[in-house]
This record gives C-alpha cells, sequence and structure tokens, in this order.
C-alpha cells in the first residue's frame, strides 16, 4: 500500500474513533411529547444518615435553563425545567453508580428513587407551572470524577414520558 492510502485509513480510523458514544449535541436535554428542555447544573446534599434498609438518602436537583439555587436561601427562584428526587444509595458518601428504579412504594431500598417530580415552565416566585409526578422509570447514574452522568426514563401515571441525559457538575446543597 502507498503511504497516502495508510494515511487515509488511519485519518478515517481516528476520525470514527473520537466520536464517543455520547452524541454531545444530545447531552442535558430531557424530551418528553413534543416538548423539551436543557438541563445545566446539579445539586445534591445527603438527606440523613443510613436507614433501616442500610440505605441513604440524597436529595439531587437538576436544574433547567432559567432556574436557579439559591445556597443562602435555601430556595429555587427563576422560571423554567427543575427535576427533583431522593436516591436511596448503599453508599454514605455519595450516590453510588448504578440503576436506580422509581419506587412508588417509598420502601427506601438502594438502588431506588421516590419523591420524583419534574417541574416544566415553572415559575417559582408565582408557584405557577407545571408540575409533573413520576411514578416510574429509571435513572442510571454514572460518577465519572468531578463530573455526574443522569441518564434519564421516568414517567408519570398518565403515560407522559421523560427521556434525557445530564452530564454535569453536582454541587452541594
Amino acid at each position: 500500500m502507498s503511504s497516502r492510502i495508510i494515511i487515509a485509513c488511519l485519518s478515517l480510523a481516528l476520525l470514527f474513533s473520537c466520536k464517543g458514544n455520547d452524541d454531545d449535541e444530545n447531552l442535558n436535554i430531557v424530551n418528553f411529547g413534543n416538548e423539551q428542555f436543557k438541563l445545566y447544573r446539579g445539586y445534591s446534599h445527603k438527606f440523613s444518615d443510613a436507614l433501616p434498609t442500610g440505605a441513604t438518602p440524597y436529595v439531587l436537583a437538576l436544574l433547567g435553563e432559567g432556574v436557579s439555587y439559591s445556597t443562602d436561601a435555601g430556595k429555587f427562584t427563576g422560571t423554567g425545567a427543575l427535576i427533583t428526587a431522593y436516591f436511596y444509595s448503599e453508599n454514605s458518601a455519595e450516590i453510588k453508580n448504578g440503576l436506580y428504579t422509581v419506587d412508588i412504594f417509598s420502601q427506601k431500598g438502594s438502588f431506588t428513587v421516590d419523591s420524583c417530580k419534574v417541574f416544566y415552565n415553572y415559575d417559582f416566585a408565582a408557584d405557577t407551572g407545571r408540575v409533573y409526578s413520576i411514578k416510574a422509570g429509571t435513572f442510571d447514574v454514572y460518577n465519572l470524577g468531578r463530573l455526574m452522568r443522569y441518564k434519564i426514563d421516568i414517567q408519570t401515571a398518565d403515560f407522559i414520558h421523560f427521556l434525557g441525559d445530564f452530564k454535569g457538575t453536582i454541587d452541594p446543597m
């Protein structure tokens, strides 16, 4: 083979190998029905020590554009989207990697989620907008070091399906 063909083949191989499994253009987007919102930041805190089930509860909030969190006031402000939930981890230091299932019976076992809500076009000052209570689905959690990734596949009792992905920092509340 000529050196030009080898260089061309290597260039193509490099081009395709650099395109990872993640389409960055689809990261941080949550789709539902004909609508979508973009997530940009996350907050979390350990809610309490381990429960009798052995799981440690954490509150997680994934903020959409237009929503902020005031650590001083301990509340959300602005108008936009927000996903909140309690995650029950078998790790007392963080939300551990794994597949977490929405538990509508609030058994609070390891690798479950409850009290999950999605706020959409929600004005936190006026307390208006849409709030969806989540009754089924999963969050797939990946700890990537400084970044966390949450693959979101959840739905309401009347089958409104939220499908998306968050990859970003999770700051303390």
